[in-house]
């Protein structure tokens, strides 16, 4: 399985476990102290303190899936974005979304909200890397899933297969 890009491109990860209690604390931060006078931050950005990158998400997909993965490179990338996102998408979906209709089938898995569907602006350079700490800082938020780990995805993927959303096999 190869990506567009090279390894060193950022992008953000959190737990959903992180993200429910971030949720919760900031309402009650924000109701049981004069934090809603004006100029107040009322928005946080959350984001793990895992400075990830697609090399450190593909080492974690290569273990849980037993697959090689590696990256195209910037020269191969930059010509698939000349030929037109929108086209190298759907050409990506033709080969994977059929594939994945099928594993469902085999499962008998009727419907599932998860699909390798791969929308063509996700295709562009883009590193997608911000900064969580603020509502730390503000807030005295702690993320209890600092890090992305490769059991915490192999507990979601877990998950997915008791609610019959992700084939067990």
């Amino acid at each position: 399985m190869e990506f567009l890009w090279t390894g060193d491109q950022k992008l953000n990860t959190v737990h959903v476990q992180d993200v429910v209690s971030a949720v919760w604390h900031t309402a009650n931060w924000y109701v049981s102290s004069d934090n809603s006078r004006p100029g107040a931050p009322v928005t946080f950005n959350l984001a793990d303190k895992n400075d990830t990158d697609q090399e450190a998400v593909n080492k974690h997909i290569q273990s849980i899936f037993a697959i090689e993965t590696g990256f195209k490179g910037t020269a191969f990338s930059e010509a698939a974005m000349l030929f037109g996102q929108q086209e190298t998408a759907e050409e990506t979906n033709d080969m994977h979304l059929g594939p994945w209709a099928d594993i469902l089938k085999s499962q008998n898995i009727k419907t599932s909200p998860l699909t390798p569907y791969l929308e063509a602006d996700l295709l562009a350079k883009n590193s997608l890397s911000l900064d969580g700490n603020q509502i730390s800082v503000s807030t005295g938020f702690k993320y209890e899933h600092p890090k992305l780990l490769e059991q915490s995805l192999r507990d979601i993927i877990s998950d997915f297969q008791n609610l019959g959303i992700w084939p067990r096999d």
